[in-house]
């Protein structure tokens, strides 16, 4: 069996744009899948998944059951479908049409359903697709991340000076990603839950940095999201990848990642951060935060320490106060110096008056020596 090697996803978008929900097995499967398809190819294969392949992928060689969950992930998916409506039309498509697993094999058979031939082959022809490298992909840990990642990917050759922002409905965001009208249905969960995580992970391993978002309300109620985007250039997505492949440190964390921990980062985002950002800059933005809890400012630490760091928000605290001593330290030095000419003048006058050399009335000077 050929493989791309590119390890390209393709898909059309219509199919990006197709309503469904997948847990993160299922959609890794899918991945895989799709990185097994060539540009020249007419009909679906009978696809091998080796299970070996599949975990080094996406790094899970040390997972548990892992050809259990391949085994189970790819039946669920027989079982699924999407939906593709579209014109007025109520379109439903399956993803996969067969599925073999032969115990103690360490291989899954599947095929693709037919009816997803236009929406995964011969995209060049038709154009209206997507590609992008399954490495963008491979460490989320949200089912969420990559539907965003896709979503965003597909307006990338809008950008102008490698910039460019998508918009969305709030009530189709959610139908997109397969959101049920009763879950998350407080805005704040939805952010907090599915929205957040996405936008961290998009940014922090893909060709894609989330670098802001606005949330339109209508009223009290929020109804569109817009996240403008920035396409990274070249040497830093070689720099994230480098950075990913990295071995984890197998010796104590820094103090500074553990006090990241401990204010309830996770310890992949610590350590990222103190690479990233270093010393420095984290502890001033710790101290600003913790300073701007005691004002009552803060409830939640994590959310907003992130938000401290990334803008370095305690940079310029740390300057006004800095200030702040040094004016106070002037003004005791310029006061300090206005009560001694005060003294000096009080005993000048008392020297006048007692007829007295002024050296008489100042205090002795202690002598040098024993």
């Amino acid at each position: 069996m050929q493989h791309n090697e590119r390890n390209e996803v393709r898909k059309s978008n219509q199919l990006i744009e197709a309503r469904y929900r997948l847990t993160l097995g299922e959609q890794r499967l899918i991945l895989h899948l799709c990185s097994l398809i060539h540009s020249s190819d007419k009909d679906f294969k009978s696809y091998e998944i080796r299970v070996k392949d599949f975990a080094k992928m996406f790094a899970l060689e040390k997972r548990n059951n892992i050809y259990k969950a391949v085994e189970n992930a790819a039946k669920e998916l027989a079982g699924k479908r999407l939906d593709i409506s579209r014109d007025g039309k109520e379109i439903y498509v399956s993803w996969l049409s067969y599925v073999e697993y032969v115990e103690g094999s360490g291989i899954v058979k599947v095929e693709f359903h037919r009816s997803l031939k236009p929406y995964l082959l011969q995209l060049q022809e038709y154009g209206n697709f997507t590609k992008y490298q399954v490495n963008h992909v491979v460490s989320f840990k949200s089912q969420y991340s990559i539907r965003l990642y896709e979503l965003l990917k597909q307006k990338a050759f809008t950008a102008e000076k490698r910039k460019f922002s998508r918009c969305f409905e709030i009530e189709s965001f959610r139908s997109i990603l397969g959101i049920a009208v009763n879950e998350y249905e407080v805005f704040s969960n939805l952010r907090r839950k599915v929205i957040e995580p996405a936008i961290e992970e998009v940014s922090e391993y893909t060709d894609l940095e989330i670098t802001d978002v606005h949330y339109g309300k209508t009223g009290r109620k929020v109804t569109d999201i817009t996240f403008e985007v920035e396409i990274r250039q070249a040497d830093e997505i070689q720099a994230l990848q480098l950075e990913m492949e990295e071995e984890p440190s197998k010796e104590q964390p820094h103090p500074l990642v553990e006090r990241l921990i401990n204010l309830g980062f996770a310890v992949e985002t610590a350590q990222r951060y103190k690479t990233k950002y270093g010393t420095k800059r984290i502890e001033r933005n710790i101290a600003y935060t913790l300073a701007k809890q005691q004002e009552g400012a803060v409830k939640d630490i994590p959310a907003y320490l992130n938000m401290a760091i990334k803008e370095d928000m305690g940079g310029g605290w740390e300057v006004a106060k800095t200030k702040a001593v040094e004016e106070k330290t002037q003004q005791q030095t310029v006061s300090n110096q206005r009560e001694k000419q005060a003294e000096l003048a009080h005993l000048q006058k008392m020297a006048e008056m007692a007829g007295v050399p002024l050296e008489t009335l100042l205090p002795k000077q202690p002598k040098g020596g024993n």
